[in-house]
């Protein structure tokens, strides 16, 4: 019996580009850093959820502003500034929806 992997049928799996660890722990630590600023009990009182979504919201438009600067493309398969911003705004927009 053929094992699965050597089957004609199977799906080849593309090796995963070497920048999405770096990406993503880069967006979790951003994201961690956020959450924590988020949380500092203040004096402007605006509320943690307040807080996150300006917070996000500024951190999408930093990446976005990272990845022109770079100049980075934003259809590749590697991930980049552009992936890591468009996932804050969807974030913020998450966000203020629920505000």
């Amino acid at each position: 019996m053929k094992a699965l992997w050597q089957s004609p049928n199977a799906r080849r799996q593309q090796p995963v580009d070497p920048s999405v660890p770096i990406v993503a722990t880069r967006f979790a630590v951003r994201l961690v850093i956020v959450l924590i600023f988020a949380a500092l009990p203040l004096a402007h009182g605006w509320g943690m959820l307040r807080m996150f979504v300006l917070l996000t919201g500024f951190n999408a438009l930093t990446c976005f502003i990272a990845a022109l600067l770079l100049r980075e493309k934003p259809n590749t398969q590697a991930l980049s500034h552009y992936d890591e911003g468009l996932w804050m705004a969807v974030l913020c927009v998450i966000g203020w929806l629920f505000i």
